[in-house]
């Protein structure tokens, strides 16, 4: 350390603050502003030698921290709803609490270190009670999360739905007013659901804006899969060939063979919906490779695959709107051939 100068080497994994304005006291005991820009390098900042006087030290160091916890907020912005019209009016009563208890669980869990800019992915989570036996409830869930399409740099006004899955059994043991922590070494069969479905969220939304980027979270929910498989509540958690289960579907998403999909699945978004503004036939282009893709891969790895029936599903309509400006309406039959289950919708389109 030289006189006057300290030289500083911070490390973090995946967080950002740009353009930091600070005034700090030099060694000539004047005052100068200083703008500092930090870029992620993974796991690596970089923080270049600045001059100011080992007294300022540690008040800058408490700045920096104070404004990394605050922009360290929470992912998830879920709406969460509950139907208990198919249990008993007992039943009912000891679920009083249930709904606002799993949104504050949601929403007040923090399950990455990632920036996300101040932002949280809307999401929402319907939870419909088909019965109950004491404190054991069975539960039908519809999972939907989606992000905003962009126009250039900005916000277009239009959302996207990034995913949206039926899970058709939800087995579980609940008490009135029941505490819910957050624990990824323990399965819980209420918080382990709800974490399960967080992380698969967050790791699909990253997936729109970085490929292959949201692996750590789809690694965490594949765990939590597997700690599952071995409790007393292991349906739903174990592979179902041909039919949605959390597992079949967390086993094709880190399955290398199915890397081209999460490829695609990153174009179809990234070059493809948020182009549709400014540049509109390269997004169309894009997006239409992307969907050929996927329909390649079902074709080559598996007609049935849950994670390309997935695709389909939730993006159809979006699809099938995304194409009314495409010259040649033939397009509309290269749809058909990809995404055969929803030939009705394309043929509509196609004579609009």
């Amino acid at each position: 350390m030289e006189n006057g100068y300290i030289e500083f080497r911070l490390y973090w994994c995946r967080f950002q603050i740009e353009l930091l304005c600070v005034v700090i006291e030099t060694t000539d005991g004047g005052e100068r502003e200083y703008l500092t820009e930090f870029k992620t390098y993974y796991d690596e900042w970089r923080w270049e030698w600045w001059p100011m006087k080992p007294r300022r030290v540690f008040g800058l160091l408490g700045m920096f921290f104070f404004l990394a916890g605050f922009a360290a907020a929470q992912e998830l912005n879920c709406e969460v709803t509950v139907n208990i019209d198919n249990i008993t009016s007992g039943q009912r009563d000891n679920l009083r609490s249930f709904e606002a208890n799993v949104k504050k669980y949601l929403n007040n869990n923090r399950y990455t270190d990632e920036d996300l800019g101040g932002e949280r992915i809307d999401c929402s989570m319907t939870i419909f009670f088909l019965s109950g036996s004491n404190d054991r409830y069975t539960a039908q869930v519809v999972v939907v999360s989606q992000r905003p399409v962009y126009k250039g740099n900005d916000k277009s006004g239009k959302n996207t739905q990034v995913t949206r899955i039926l899970d058709d059994r939800w087995d579980f043991s609940y008490l009135p007013n029941q505490p819910m922590s957050k624990d990824d070494y323990r399965f819980d069969p209420v918080t382990s659901f709800l974490d399960f479905y967080a992380y698969l969220v967050i790791g699909l939304d990253l997936e729109t804006y970085t490929a292959l980027s949201g692996a750590r979270y789809f690694q965490k929910a594949l765990n939590i899969c597997n700690q599952a498989s071995a409790s007393s509540y292991a349906n739903g958690w174990q592979s179902q060939a041909g039919s949605y289960s959390r597992f079949s579907f967390m086993d094709e998403l880190m399955n290398m063979k199915y890397q081209q999909f999460r490829e695609a699945f990153f174009a179809y978004h990234f070059e493809g919906l948020d182009l549709l503004a400014t540049q509109s036939q390269a997004g169309q282009d894009a997006m239409l490779k992307a969907i050929e893709a996927i329909a390649d891969l079902r074709k080559k790895q598996n007609p049935r695959s849950i994670l390309v029936k997935t695709f389909f599903d939730s993006k159809y309509l979006e699809i099938a709107d995304g194409f009314l400006t495409w010259a040649d309406r033939d397009v509309y039959e290269r749809l058909n051939a990809a995404d055969p289950s929803h030939q009705g919708t394309y043929d509509d389109y196609r004579r609009r």
